[in-house]
């Protein structure tokens, strides 16, 4: 049985061109990771709410943190934020396994 392939490789290169591009300058796993914390929070936002206010507030500034700590270590920041990213680098230690150069 001799099958043919070739249009089924043209079919999946494009997404698998895209999936190497995510993984390779994304971080995945942090967009991932990201994507569910938000939707934690916000499915949790009522429940939150109705104990107390300030809990969303609060829930809110730790992502936020926690999304800063990450920017600090992979160098993935926004542009638009990174003179905040530089000077928090400067009171982190350089991670063994992630080059900081740009």
């Amino acid at each position: 049985m001799n099958t043919d392939f070739s249009s089924l490789e043209k079919l999946i290169t494009p997404f698998w061109r895209m999936l190497k591009t995510l993984f390779a300058e994304h971080h995945f796993i942090t967009i991932l990771g990201g994507f569910f914390v938000l939707m934690m929070t916000l499915s949790f936002y009522r429940f939150l709410r109705s104990i107390s206010p300030a809990l969303v507030a609060i829930i809110f500034l730790l992502v936020l943190f926690i999304l800063m700590l990450h920017w600090t270590q992979t160098r993935t920041e926004p542009a638009l934020l990174e003179p905040a990213v530089d000077w928090l680098t400067a009171f982190s230690p350089k991670p063994s396994y992630i080059s900081l150069q740009r």
